[in-house]
């Protein structure tokens, strides 16, 4: 609940707008497989400075990260909140189960981009532009991601 409460800022159901909606049913990025490229956001606790930076970054590129399919998750400890649901909380075992699957530990900030592969395409421990997420695919759309992100 620590986390709806967190996401009634108005910046961030702004950014929930600006994405387009998806499924989050099931554990980890399943329901996103083959359809999206997740933003993973993970944070040591709720109202974590470093998140509120990251998400000002993301408001700008709103409707780009929409059109290419860039949903925005927080996971904060063991919760989960996909922000292109207007912050709707995942089962606890979702946010563990993807603090395993990308060795991020409890008390890290850390961004990941995920391909829709499954596949981790941008790792870093800082806040980083809208743009350079988005460069990843822009730069060859018609690649795989594999072969885009390779260069």
């Amino acid at each position: 609940m620590k986390i709806l409460a967190a996401l009634a800022s108005s910046s961030l159901l702004a950014l929930s707008s600006l994405c387009a909606p998806m499924a989050a049913q099931g554990a980890g990025l399943e329901p996103y497989r083959q359809k999206a490229r997740p933003i993973l956001i993970f944070a040591p606790r709720h109202g974590d400075r470093q998140v509120g930076d990251q998400l000002g970054r993301l408001k700008v590129a709103g409707s780009e990260l929409a059109d290419r399919d860039m949903p925005v998750l927080i996971v904060t400890g063991r919760d989960v909140a996909d922000l292109t649901r207007g912050g709707v909380s995942a089962d606890q075992e979702d946010g563990a189960e993807l603090r395993r699957t990308f060795h991020v530990p409890d008390e890290t900030f850390t961004i990941l981009l995920i391909g829709e592969d499954g596949g981790e395409k941008l790792r870093s421990d800082k806040p980083i532009d809208a743009a350079r997420l988005t460069a990843v695919f822009a730069a060859a759309p018609h690649l795989t991601e594999t072969q885009s992100t390779a260069r």
